[in-house]
């Protein structure tokens, strides 16, 4: 089948990830994708055809590093550059499907007009429920000056349910949610969707490279690679490490770019057993964090919707124990503790209860290998991009 591929950021197929693999997996299943990505960076909107793959590069506004308000703003304006983009450079093409993710909510407008121009299904992958998402952190609320920007993106939000065909979740926990947040949604409309990447041999260890970024190498470490945003709770994570500093042979590293990063990084100075370091190139970052011991996830205690991070599955795939911090309503505890079998799970507004997952693992190493064994496993049969394709393939039929 034909494909439409819309994304709000520039997709990169040689970089390994959730987006690109699942790309580079139906390209691979003998279906035709034709990309089209919405960028700050790019210089010029202009349509790139290398014979390999077709691509419509939408040159949009920078929404990164700006305040709330004018980042809502530019979001709410997505939606008319690409349909008038599309209109403009793809109008004579033909599709079968249309696929987008969340975040943004507000594409919407250009699902209806493709969906019109080329009488096609869509296929909504939800990955971020907005604009509660930000209700939960504060950033907006749902009464005064901001409580008008929650009504517009609410109003989106539930455009984009409406005009998508299927709606795919990350876990149970998130469908249980959308269906009880917006009864107009009919249940046969929302399935299974797990975030999934094209599976591999597993990555060897190699603590030599652990020594070359000033750490030790015989010691337990826990790492954290990732978005360094408001999302991550990064307040309880600083402090949770802090507690953690005279515990003996244990180390954590810390991996990351965003908003908040300046802040986490400046507070975990002083800490003798924590390393700081920037984003890193995606081999190096595979490199590294295969020669870890404990894969970190961290969530805001204060979400109410049921977050389910991909980051997860670097450290699956590195056949990584998992050490989650997170709210009380994301199934990500279920998976670690008992699905996957892989890791120990606390409350990220419980720092003690941290300190007393670190020690579990410092005292419980020669588990480590099986509680890996086990997250590698369930990752390569329940979180591989085969699945998501025969989905896809499944609701065309």
């Amino acid at each position: 089948m034909r494909i439409l591929y819309i994304s709000q950021c520039d997709l990169v197929l040689s970089n390994k990830g959730i987006y690109s693999d699942l790309i580079d997996k139906l390209c691979a299943s003998g279906h035709d994708v034709i990309l089209c990505c919405a960028d700050s960076k790019y210089k010029k909107t202009s349509l790139i055809d290398d014979n390999a793959l077709k691509k419509l590069e939408i040159k949009v506004p920078n929404q990164f590093g700006v305040n709330f308000i004018k980042k809502g703003l530019i979001i709410l304006s997505l939606e008319n550059i690409i349909k008038k983009n599309i209109k403009k450079f793809l109008k004579k093409e033909s599709f079968d499907l249309v696929i987008y993710a969340t975040p943004p909510i507000t594409f919407a407008g250009a699902i209806k007009y493709c969906k019109k121009q080329y009488n096609c299904k869509s296929y909504l992958m939800l990955k971020d429920i907005f604009p509660q998402n930000a209700v939960d952190l504060h950033m907006i609320s749902k009464t005064g000056i901001s409580g008008i920007l929650y009504k517009i993106f609410r109003k989106k939000e539930s455009a984009l349910y409406k005009v998508s065909d299927k709606i795919g979740c990350m876990s149970n926990a998130n469908i249980n949610y959308v269906l009880e947040h917006n009864s107009y949604i009919d249940e046969n409309k929302v399935e299974l969707f797990p975030n999934a990447i094209n599976c591999v041999d597993k990555i060897e260890k190699d603590k030599s490279i652990l020594e070359k970024i000033g750490l030790d190498k015989d010691k337990l470490t826990f790492i954290y690679g990732g978005n360094l945003g408001k999302p991550q709770g990064l307040d309880f994570l600083s402090n949770a490490i802090k507690a953690c500093e005279n515990i003996e042979k244990v180390q954590f590293v810390m991996i990351g770019s965003g908003s908040e990063k300046t802040k986490f990084f400046e507070s975990l100075e002083s800490v003798s057993n924590c390393k700081c370091l920037e984003r890193l190139p995606h081999d190096d970052y595979e490199k590294l964090c295969a020669s870890c011991d404990v894969g970190i996830i961290a969530l805001d205690y204060r979400f109410t919707i049921p977050n389910y991070p991909s980051r997860i599955l670097s450290y699956m795939s590195c056949s990584m124990p998992i050490l989650a911090c997170t709210d009380i309503v994301t199934d990500i505890k279920e998976l670690v503790e008992q699905e996957a079998n892989c890791g120990k799970w606390c409350y990220s507004d419980d720092i003690e209860g941290f300190v007393q997952c670190v020690k579990w693992f410092a005292e419980n190493q020669e588990k480590l290998q099986e509680l890996g064994n086990n997250a590698f496993h369930y990752m390569i049969n329940n979180f591989n991009t085969k699945i998501c394709v025969e989905k896809l393939e499944n609701f065309m039929q």
